[in-house]
């Protein structure tokens, strides 16, 4: 069956079906996935928002779908990537939807047909999700904290396990939770464009519905209007950007007379902000990523928000092209695992193993090092992750006064951020609803 002869409701399955294969085998993300399902199927407006959530609602209940369907399987054998996923999307939809049972198990059905699956395949989905209706209800999961625990909330064992030793079980269990929920959609406003509070006013009188935040330039959007349907974001006079992601600049203290090198800019979102803290003054203000693609990401955003532009390098920032001592503040957005931001990026769960936060660790420590080199002697250091894991985030910090430099405090952030004197700023989804964060701020003495 092409996709001429496909119902739309039958097309959305299929898509399901085919995106979950690129974010689940090839770890593709689900944005971009979603993005070119879309096109190839022509699928758009309220069909895309119900192919948007059932591939995320499958992704964020792997481990419990697969467990419930794992029962009603003989031997518990899944069968070929295709009919596997086609189990999950409808089981996600009798499990977690308003769609009425028999359209889900029939329109799932139909979708692993149009992709040439075998009879004896077709058969067997037919067959376990008619099941799955009757039995879902009834799955009784594990009585051991991490099975329990891992298949509920459907993360990866070694991280619910790495978790538990840390937190407990009942910190354990509310990060998992968080990381599950819909997170806030928050924005940045332009306060080149527009002053906070005069944009806060004219949302108001237009019946935007929106919340304040910690910092008086962000607020959550309560309205579900998509990004690129929002007027302000369109006329650039807002960006997307959690306010977590506030405090590391807030730490910078951005001053127009210093020099000024972010590594690792893309795509964009602490860049424009350190613009704007800089009243637009650039001139001293050099961002690095490493490759061409991504600053591309940096010269859209800028452009949308109608920014100068600062000095963009295609450059390593482990071997960024400058002399030693050549800058007064270094703002490292260090690449890491991401386990902070799983709620905005369900499929990080299933996408990063143990060893990558080792390698970002790595990474991180030859980052740290470059910059020390690049920093003159009192400049500023500041250091930012989007992950919760003590490998990347404190053991950072070990690295950093091991280089001879000195931990300060950060400045203007809320004390319910602090941690040892106020030298580290963390955030957790679960406690804060904001992004896990972690940023640390440091001084370099002398001639280390």
């Amino acid at each position: 069956m092409n996709n001429i002869n496909c119902s739309k409701p039958i097309l959305i399955r299929k898509g399901a079906i085919r995106a979950l294969s690129q974010i689940l085998k090839n770890r593709r993300h689900i944005s971009e996935t979603i993005s070119i399902i879309s096109k190839l199927y022509n699928i758009t407006g309220t069909d895309r928002a119900l192919l948007t959530n059932i591939v995320n609602g499958v992704i964020k209940n792997l481990s419990f779908l697969d467990y419930g369907l794992s029962k009603l399987l003989s031997a518990g054998r899944f069968p070929s990537t295709d009919a596997t996923n086609a189990l999950r999307v409808g089981a996600y939809q009798i499990y977690a939807t308003r769609i009425p049972d028999y359209a889900s198990v029939d329109t799932t059905v139909e979708a692993l047909r149009s992709l040439n699956a075998s009879p004896g395949e077709i058969s067997l989905v037919n067959a376990v999700l008619r099941k799955f209706i009757r039995k879902w209800k009834y799955i009784k999961l594990p009585d051991d904290d991490l099975n329990y625990l891992s298949i509920k909330y459907s993360h990866p064992q070694w991280l619910v396990s790495r978790w538990l030793e840390r937190y407990g079980k009942n910190i354990t269990e509310k990060m998992l939770s968080a990381n599950n929920e819909s997170p806030p959609r928050t924005y940045r406003i332009n306060i080149l464009r527009i002053a906070p509070q005069d944009c806060k006013s004219n949302m108001r009188k237009q019946g935007i519905d929106f919340s304040e935040t910690v910092f008086t330039e962000y607020f959550e959007l309560n309205d579900k209007i998509p990004v690129e349907e929002f007027s302000l974001f369109r006329d650039g006079m807002v960006s997307v950007q959690d306010a977590a992601f506030g405090i590391p600049i807030r730490a910078l203290e951005p001053s127009q007379s210093a020099m000024i090198l972010e590594i690792g800019s893309a795509p964009g979102g602490k860049t424009t902000d350190i613009i704007e803290k800089l009243d637009g003054e650039v001139k001293n203000l050099f961002a690095v990523d490493i490759s061409y693609s991504r600053i591309r990401f940096i010269l859209e955003n800028v452009e949308r928000l109608g920014h100068p532009v600062p000095n963009i390098i295609v450059a390593d920032g482990k071997s960024a092209p400058f002399e030693a001592g050549t800058f007064d503040s270094i703002f490292i957005d260090a690449p890491c695992s991401s386990l902070g931001i799983i709620r905005r990026h369900p499929e990080i769960r299933w996408h990063k193993k143990p060893d990558d936060i080792l390698t970002m660790a790595k990474m991180q420590t030859e980052l740290i090092h470059s910059a020390v080199n690049l920093l003159k002697s009192n400049g500023t250091l500041v250091f930012t992750t989007c992950t919760t894991e003590p490998e990347e985030n404190q053991n950072a910090v070990q690295t950093i006064t091991k280089s001879g430099m000195k931990i300060i405090p950060i400045p203007d952030v809320p004390s319910q951020f602090l941690e040892s004197n106020g030298t580290m700023a963390i955030t957790y989804p679960y406690r804060d609803n904001m992004d896990g964060s972690f940023t640390v701020r440091a001084k370099k003495l002398g001639s280390c």
